[in-house]
């Protein structure tokens, strides 16, 4: 039976097929998808399961939809592998790696010209949409906070965003109950720099 239609068969099953040069004595040849097995399997049959199912996707570098490049160098690839277990919530159990995360904001504080990049604070965060909401309820909270001390109503918050902007900032209005307000860009206007900006 050729592998795709074997492929096929399987999903029609429910299980997922191991191709048979990658099973080992005294293991199945099937496992369920989505349940766990009765049995166990030896570490390296189950990496080259999620490994061969992970292959099939598109070539991470070549997607340019998450804005960011996806290259990592070594040595930063060794050390992302080498803290991996650790969890970061604890920071009294990883001090170390704490006092480096500190500088890292610290850095980022005088690199965007933070009015006291000694004394910034922030966090680390999974990715850059998770920054996105932190930041944007940051605002938010900031923005309310400004309006009770003037007495003024903090119901209607609203952002105002360049038509092209990243697709987490419409997930994060969405999400806080803020208004997006969009500013169209165009081939003269293509960054957000106040053209038209009162319409």
């Amino acid at each position: 039976m050729s592998g795709s239609n074997r492929g096929a068969e399987s999903e029609e099953r429910d299980v997922v097929a191991m191709n048979p040069l990658f099973s080992r004595p005294g293991e199945a040849t099937e496992l369920p998808r989505n349940v766990l097995p009765p049995g166990e399997s030896f570490p390296e049959t189950a990496y080259q399961i999620v490994h061969d199912e992970a292959m099939l996707d598109g070539n991470a570098r070549l997607n340019l939809a998450t804005f960011v490049g996806t290259w990592m160098d070594p040595y930063a690839q060794r050390l992302n592998a080498e803290t991996a277990d650790k969890n970061m919530i604890d920071k009294d159990e990883y001090p170390a790696t704490a006092a480096i995360e500190t500088r890292c904001w610290k850095i980022l504080g005088d690199l965007w010209n933070a009015p006291d990049p000694a004394r910034t604070i922030g966090t680390s965060t999974i990715g850059s949409s998770e920054a996105a909401m932190l930041g944007g309820l940051a605002l938010k909270r900031r923005w309310q906070h400004a309006r009770r001390a003037a007495g003024k109503p903090t119901e209607k918050p609203n952002l105002v965003l360049s038509s092209a902007v990243q697709v987490c900032w419409e997930k994060f209005c969405n999400y806080w109950d803020v208004e997006a307000r969009y500013v169209p860009i165009s081939l003269e206007h293509k960054v957000l720099d106040g053209f038209e900006l009162e319409k």
